[in-house]
Formats: C-alpha cells, sequence, structure tokens
C-alpha cells in the first residue's frame, strides 16, 4: 500500500471511529456574517439536535452503487480485485479533461474504503459516521420507486436499499445523542414525461412507510423532507397532481432556477437548486442568480436550500461544462459566495456521484481534504 493510500484508509478510520466514540459534532463558532433571514421553523423535534450552529448542512446521497454498477462504471478492463484499488483515470492539468487508464471506463476515482456495496448494512454505518462526524445534518438520499401502487422493500433494488438505509440511521441515532437525518430526493433519473400515478404511488408509498420515521425528522415541519430533483423540467402536470396527493404529508421542495420558481412555486415549501456545475469563474454572476431566486422564495414566506458543490466535470459522459475543483478552493468559494444567499439550510451536492466528479466523500485521489475542508466551513457558520 502507497504512503498515500495508508493516509486516505487512516483519515477514514478515524472519522468513523471519531463518530463512534464522540456521538457528537465538534462545536462551533457564531456566525461572523450579517444576521441570516429569519427562517419559517417550528421547534425541533424530541429526539433531534442541532450539529452546528447555522444553517443544518444536507449533502445528496446516491443509492446505486452496488457492484454491477461499480464495474458498469469502470468497465472490464479495471482490476477491481486489485489492493490498493489503482486510479481509473485523472483529470488534466486544468481540473478539468478527464481522461480514463482503463477502456470502457467513465469515472476517474475511487472510494478510499474500496468499491463499497450499498447492499450491506456496514456501508451505510461508515458513511453516517464519517458524515456526521464532519459536521454534515443529514443525506437528501436519492430514489426512485417501481411507480406501482403496491410496493415493498424487497420490489426493487432501490426500494431495498432506501429501507436499509433508513434502518441504519434510526440504530445510529439510537446511540448517538447527536442525531443524523435523511431527506427524500424524489429522483427523475432523465425521464421527465413520467406519469403522475407513478410519481404520486411512489410518494404515496414513502409516506406511508416513512411518514413518521425518525430518520426524516427535521427543524422545519413534522412532515418528511422531500425535494423533488428535475421538478423545473417535468413536462405535464406532475408538480400540481404531486402536490394536490401527498402536499399534506411531505414537506415538498422544488429543484428550481431564478427564472423557473415563479412557475411552480405555489405548489413547494420551498425551494433549492441542483446546480451541479455551478461555475464562479467563468460565470461570476451565478452568485446574484442564487441570491435573485433566495429572494423569491423567502418573498413568498417559503424556505431556501442553498447548493454547494465542490467541483464538476461529467466529460466523460457527454457534458461540456467543468468547473476545476483547484484543491477545495471551488468548494470553499462556492460556500462563502452562496452564503449571501441566506440559506434556511444547505443542500450540497454530493456525497458520492463519480460520474459527474462532485463526490466530497473520501476517495483514492483526494483523500479526506474536501470533506475536511466542509468540516470547516460548517464549523465556522
Amino acid at each position: 500500500m502507497t504512503s498515500h493510500a495508508r493516509r486516505v484508509v487512516v483519515a477514514v478510520a478515524a472519522a468513523v471511529a471519531l463518530a463512534s466514540c464522540m456521538g457528537s459534532h465538534p462545536s462551533a463558532r457564531p456566525r461572523a456574517s450579517s444576521p441570516p433571514t429569519p427562517r419559517a421553523t417550528v421547534p425541533l423535534l424530541q429526539g433531534t439536535s442541532r450539529a452546528a450552529a447555522g444553517p443544518p448542512v444536507y449533502v445528496h446521497y446516491y443509492l446505486w452503487w452496488t457492484a454491477q454498477h461499480w464495474r458498469d462504471k469502470l468497465g472490464a478492463a479495471y482490476p477491481i480485485g486489485a489492493n490498493p484499488l489503482p486510479l481509473p483515470g485523472a483529470m488534466g492539468a486544468n481540473g478539468c479533461t478527464a481522461t480514463v487508464r482503463y477502456p470502457g471506463a467513465s469515472i476517474v476515482d475511487v472510494p478510499a474504503e474500496g468499491l463499497y456495496d450499498q447492499g450491506d448494512p456496514a456501508t451505510f454505518d461508515r458513511h453516517i459516521a464519517m458524515a456526521a462526524a464532519a459536521g454534515i445534518r443529514g443525506f437528501v438520499v436519492a430514489w426512485q420507486g417501481t411507480g406501482a401502487a403496491q410496493q415493498s422493500p424487497s420490489a426493487s433494488g432501490y426500494d431495498s436499499r432506501l429501507d436499509l438505509l433508513v434502518k441504519r440511521v434510526d440504530a445510529y441515532n439510537a446511540t448517538h445523542a447527536q442525531h443524523f437525518n435523511l431527506a427524500l430526493g424524489m429522483s427523475a433519473f432523465g425521464d421527465y414525461h413520467r406519469a403522475s400515478p407513478a410519481l404520486v404511488n411512489d410518494l404515496t408509498y414513502f409516506a406511508n412507510r416513512y411518514g413518521s420515521d425518525p430518520a426524516f425528522a427535521n427543524d422545519f415541519s413534522p412532515r418528511p423532507l422531500v425535494m423533488i430533483l428535475d421538478s423545473r423540467k417535468y413536462t405535464g402536470s406532475q408538480v400540481s397532481d404531486v402536490a394536490g396527493a401527498v402536499g399534506t404529508r411531505l414537506l415538498l421542495i422544488s429543484d428550481d432556477t431564478d427564472s423557473t420558481w415563479s412557475r411552480d412555486g405555489r405548489y413547494f415549501a420551498g425551494a433549492s437548486w441542483y446546480w451541479s456545475s455551478q461555475n464562479p469563474y467563468d460565470n461570476p454572476r451565478s452568485g446574484t442568480q442564487l441570491r435573485n431566486l433566495a429572494s423569491q422564495v423567502h418573498a413568498a414566506g417559503k424556505l431556501w436550500f442553498a447548493p454547494f458543490a465542490p467541483g464538476f466535470d461529467a466529460a466523460l459522459n457527454g457534458h461540456a461544462a467543468c468547473t476545476p475543483r483547484d484543491g477545495t478552493s471551488t468548494l470553499q468559494k462556492l460556500w462563502q459566495v452562496n452564503r449571501q444567499s441566506r440559506p434556511d439550510a444547505w443542500f450540497g451536492i454530493s456525497w458520492n456521484e463519480f460520474v459527474e466528479n462532485t463526490y466530497i466523500e473520501p476517495s483514492v485521489a483526494y483523500g479526506s481534504s474536501t470533506l475536511d475542508a466542509l468540516h470547516q466551513l460548517i464549523a465556522q457558520q
């Protein structure tokens, strides 16, 4: 094992040990900036507590990492059994223009802990512990059900992995004073024509099974937080149909821009913007655009969940846009720019999106540097 890889493994192990032994987050310092816009909050639900002074931080979390999915993204030539795992590719000197070292690969980095399986409860236990130790409040877990009126945890891989994650969060909270929480990221997965009954069935199943589960406790409502990812891209009446069916049972959050909120804002309790490719260098107005959306949302008396990301590059999957990481400079710059939108909470992008290179979890290429930097930002709120 190389010295770099040893440092990464030690960092991961230390995070897990810290969360397991301490059961709480490091104390935070008061915010240095001007007071935030007052929030439309309710008292904390029984059994929840704040991770830090300032807006709670959630990060988007993807449930698709199985042995087969790793193979699909790494290609048949990648030596999955190697120890240590080699890097499947690299970023260019400019922080973009990713290239791969193995035919068929479409990702350039892998987790420091190895190619984990989200069907294994130990995977979730590690991720919860690492995130909690960094001061992260919870995961916005990306999920889509089968669309059927009758579902169960055994109905699909996504259903079973969601159910397992909820159980592991509940288990973590049973032994830790500082709780970790979930929000749902209802995912389109590119299908913006998906019929309303399928969306309604999925969210009805979710509300029936998890609506009162303490894993989904939050600061804002007794109802679970549910972000409808890509809501602005739906082509029919899906948004209004979902709001009519489950809007009283779930705290629905839109995925909007400053130019789209006016269309569907009335159906939501708040908004975020899944802006994974936000580039403060090529688009210095991006902060203004976020503030414009936040102002519209707050003017309506609703909740604003600001994004942040460490960088973005999905060139290997056909996307031209790239935001270089530049170490942790982009993460820190976007945090400082986007905090001016006075968020009620943060929805960061992402824990484990290796395809678009927005991941913050410890990896072979970056070690724990990105997660460490986020920890510092959260502590300084």
